[in-house]
């Protein structure tokens, strides 16, 4: 299993792979960064909960830049409008077919990671919890640390990917 995710302390990019230990020092600030491992999580390689702010709620996902996918969508988007535009109707049906079929075949081939709500740690390489689900809107909002009327700050709005 791989564990992507920000430093309590001081809030930089790391990554462990290595399991065995309870905790492990940030290589930045040098703190201990304590790792809530469960006797089934080194068992079976499964994430029941995250690791490394022990929130109870994860979700799972594809293992998928939002931003190569949404790039993708619009470049299907706008060569079906020149196609269109050119009346070349049948064309741009089939634009869309081909880039349906891609988005299909991503799906189906790429690996899911998991999420943490709290943290967005995120883990890779692990084996399926059939007890985690997809995203839940309600949960985020529940676990978002972002207050708007206190005006304080999410510590994960700027993290977007950990790769």
């Amino acid at each position: 299993m791989k564990i992507w995710f920000r430093c309590p302390h001081c809030k930089h990019e790391l990554n462990f792979e290595d399991l065995s230990q309870d905790a492990a020092p940030c290589p930045v600030c040098t703190k201990m960064i304590p790792l809530r491992i469960s006797d089934r999580t080194r068992r079976e390689n499964v994430v029941e909960h995250c690791l490394i702010c022990d929130c109870p709620q994860v979700y799972v996902q594809k293992d998928f830049n939002r931003t190569v996918g949404v790039s993708i969508f619009i470049a299907g988007a706008i060569l079906f409008l020149i196609c269109a535009w050119f009346n070349r109707l049948i064309e741009g049906t089939l634009v869309w077919a081909v880039f349906t079929v891609a988005d299909a075949l991503l799906y189906k081939f790429l690996p899911n990671v998991t999420i943490c709500y709290k943290c967005q740690a995120q883990y890779r390489d692990f084996s399926e919890n059939p007890n985690n689900t997809a995203f839940e809107l309600g949960l985020a909002e529940k676990y978002d640390p972002l207050d708007k009327n206190a005006g304080a700050e999410n510590p994960a709005a700027e993290w977007n990917s950990g790769r």
